[in-house]
């Protein structure tokens, strides 16, 4: 387990990858749930010029609601170690074309766009009235 919430290599991530977060407004938060950890979740939070990873833990269903992120991402553990080394987000659009990684709006359409998920999402394949989008 410790292997897929090592918090410095998601950090690393974040830190390589943090021009795929531009846009989003500070405080904007995304989470990455894994799929069999479900009372774990690493998130993002976004800060000026950086993006800030934590690890919640202590989840249930009942819990995981906007208090805790903006969007969340559910992906197969088995996935993490090719996640974590693509600064690009090639592997991961790949692994949401295949629906290897599931999205989930934990906030309204009108909140994501206001808070600048719009953008980052649409470099992600979905878009918000009609076309693809989050199927969630």
């Amino acid at each position: 387990m410790e292997e897929y919430f090592n918090i410095y290599q998601w950090q690393q991530w974040a830190d390589n990858s943090k021009h795929m977060f531009n846009g989003i407004v500070d405080g904007g938060r995304i989470g990455f749930l894994l799929d069999g950890f479900d009372d774990s979740m690493v998130l993002l939070t976004k800060g000026i010029n950086r993006v800030d990873v934590s690890l919640v833990e202590g989840l249930s269903d009942v819990t995981l609601n906007n208090s805790h992120a903006d969007i969340v991402f559910k992906l197969y553990p088995s996935d993490v170690e090719d996640i974590l080394l693509d600064y690009d987000f090639k592997i991961f659009n790949e692994l949401l074309e295949k629906q290897h990684i599931k999205l989930y709006n934990l906030i309204d359409y009108e909140e994501l766009d206001y808070n600048g998920f719009e953008h980052f999402l649409s470099r992600l394949g979905f878009y918000f009235g009609g076309s693809p989008y989050c199927g969630i």
